[in-house]
């Protein structure tokens, strides 16, 4: 009770504060109003904080009453205010996104200072529409000023004839300014002006106009279409003059001529081929072109293997053009092409004066230039040991240093490497990094060789013919059947770039539509020649006599074995069977293969009853390459 009447005698001793009489009457009308208002007193407490401003700031406002101002307003001009007496209008904040236009005011009470308020409205949307109209004004100008640069003349108008636009040049050409004859009938001004025509009859017009004190113009006059209906006509001109339109023709001749008979190198795009460029049918290369398409979705590193001519470079493409990158750069390096004082330039490039002969601008390596694509790194078995270590730290680490640089450059490439060595057995021999082997050998695709699929000649034959044909100006269309034997039995050590080669040396020799043997070069007709059906036979002109079938069989095969040199592949295709059927026979008869090239067939003897030496002993035919199947089983 004692404290209560303490209390109480307290309250009734308070003087009267007139500013806050103010507080708890006055600013309470404020708080649902649209625009955020906050009032602080001469303490620079927060006295008055409504729901706008709350929202604005993003705080509820019980939350800042009786608070010092600094703590929820760090850039605020309500506190200068308060101190100066001076009121602030329109100034800028940023505040949680929202542009707002802020106002502080002093609150006077027989003239001392006694407050100040704050005043918050959103000028977020207002100076978004202002930002816009100065961007469109800005691109009228450019726009303007373009039109302006182009066209000697350019005059529009509606279906009435009423002018609705006309460039600064055409209206000074008539007299006045471009604001002054905007909607006027055109025809009030140019008696001769086609325009009204035209917008009238939707038929063209092609002519000249004349203006006071200045030359024709020749000028085209086009209706305007919209939804196939003529909504208007625009009158335009690029000449100054007739004369100058006469002179445009002849000099668009001469660069029509000169640009056909200079010849300028066409440029070719990074990557040409796809998996569908890849010709053939066999199972071989099916199964490449398969797991190429399939290696192709990820993003390891592929190593290609395969003799030289076999297309390394054409899976390389077709992986890239089926991959995710295939929008991007395919970089190409021979490492056995370029020197190896040139090759870590070329690589990584160079930093400007780093070496001698260096540009002055420095140059980006390879694979800089292959960023967010592919390189392709040809003949991969090549490089120098200290240029396959940094080929490893570009693998391992996604980044590289130029040449003469300190600056690290992050790349993000796939690398498919090629090469036609074998890369395990240089690292036996410590010619190969073994840790970069296993990086690049994450993915390996092996191109078979052309004589492991033969039978893609005749397609790649198709082929080649029309192209070379174009090269070479030639009419042949396809090859005799003499020809197609003896290029299904030749090795082909040189592989499909040697089939091409061979094709557009005898395109180049032949004369006709199809190609005989005469056109083939000697080495591919020697090798033909070289292989009869059967060796010539002994002095004693014996022939085998054979007691059975299987005895039959294992001669044959001995004898076609020692005919091809020991090559199982060429003698199964030389006696026509199938290639497992014969690796059978071979193990059923255990026949072993020589690999010398001494191997002489087995004698035959000479029979009475077969007096043709170019006879065969066996069946009575002349010598083919279908004998040997009427005595073998498939």
């Amino acid at each position: 009770m004692k404290s209560n009447n303490q209390g109480n005698k307290t309250l009734n001793h308070e003087p009267f504060v007139p500013e806050n009489l103010l507080f708890d009457s006055f600013w309470n009308a404020f708080g649902d109003l649209s625009i955020g208002v906050i009032v602080i007193d001469r303490n620079a407490t927060v006295r008055f904080f409504n729901s706008m401003a709350g929202y604005f700031m993003g705080i509820q406002p019980l939350l800042v009453l009786g608070k010092p101002v600094q703590e929820t307003l760090s850039e605020t001009k309500i506190i200068e205010t308060l101190s100066t007496g001076i009121p602030h209008y329109d100034k800028q904040r940023m505040i949680n996104g929202k542009r707002l236009k802020c106002s502080s005011i002093p609150i006077k009470i027989q003239g001392k200072i006694v407050s100040a308020v704050e005043f918050m409205l959103d000028n977020t949307e207002k100076t978004s529409i202002m930002k816009q109209l100065k961007d469109q004004r800005e691109k009228y100008d450019l726009l303007d000023g373009l039109i302006d640069a182009t066209f000697e003349e350019l005059g529009a108008v509606d279906k009435d004839g009423r002018l609705t636009y006309i460039s600064r040049k055409s209206a000074q050409n008539l007299g006045f300014s471009c604001h002054e004859i905007l909607g006027i009938d055109m025809s009030t001004i140019d008696k001769k002006c086609f325009l009204k025509k035209v917008a009238n009859t939707g038929i063209s017009y092609v002519g000249k106009i004349s203006r006071p004190h200045k030359k024709p113009v020749p000028v085209m006059v086009t209706p305007i279409l919209k939804d196939n209906n003529v909504s208007g006509a625009v009158c335009r001109s690029v000449f100054t003059d007739m004369a100058q339109a006469r002179e445009f023709l002849p000099r668009m001749q001469k660069l029509d001529e000169a640009r056909k008979t200079k010849q300028h190198p066409k440029k070719i795009s990074e990557c040409r081929f796809s998996i569908d460029d890849i010709i053939g049918q066999s199972k071989a290369i099916a199964n490449v072109k398969k797991k190429a398409l399939r290696v192709a979705e990820g993003d390891s590193t592929i190593l290609i293997t395969g003799e030289s001519g076999t297309g390394k470079e054409l899976f390389a493409q077709a992986i890239h053009m089926a991959s995710l990158r295939r929008n991007g750069p395919f970089g190409r390096v021979n490492c056995a092409g370029i020197p190896e004082s040139l090759l870590e330039s070329e690589l990584f490039g160079y930093e400007p004066g780093s070496f001698t002969g260096a540009g002055k601008e420095g140059k980006p390596g390879k694979f800089e230039l292959a960023h967010n694509g592919t390189i392709f790194l040809d003949e991969a078995g090549d490089m120098s040991m200290g240029m396959q270590a940094k080929v490893l730290r570009v693998i391992q680490e996604n980044e590289i240093e130029r040449v003469g640089g300190s600056s690290i450059y992050e790349v993000d490439v796939r690398i498919i490497c090629a090469t036609n060595k074998d890369l395990w057995d240089m690292v036996n021999k410590g010619q190969f990094r073994e840790d970069l082997y296993y990086r690049l050998d994450v993915v390996n695709i092996h191109v078979p060789p052309l004589r492991d699929r033969t039978g893609d000649i005749p397609f790649l034959i198709e082929h080649f013919i029309p192209i070379i044909n174009k090269r070479v100006n030639s009419n042949v269309r396809a090859v005799s059947q003499e020809v197609m034997d003896c290029l299904l039995s030749y090795d082909w050590p040189g592989n499909v770039r040697e089939l091409n080669n061979v094709l557009e040396g005898a395109m180049n020799l032949n004369i006709g539509e199809s190609i005989d043997m005469e056109a083939l070069p000697s080495r591919v007709r020697k090798k033909m020649a070289g292989q009869p059906l059967f060796k010539p036979v002994g002095p004693e002109e014996r022939v085998l006599e054979f007691k059975d079938r299987r005895a039959v069989e294992k001669a044959m095969i001995e004898q076609a074995l020692s005919i091809k040199n020991g090559n199982k592949r060429q003698a199964a295709i030389y006696l026509n069977m199938c290639r497992s059927t014969f690796y059978n026979k071979l193990k059923r008869y255990n026949i072993e293969v020589a690999s010398s090239e001494n191997r002489h067939p087995p004698p035959l003897s000479i029979k009475p009853g077969f007096p043709d030496k170019d006879r065969c002993p066996i069946v009575g035919h002349v010598q083919t390459l279908t004998c040997p199947k009427h005595v073998l089983g498939r």
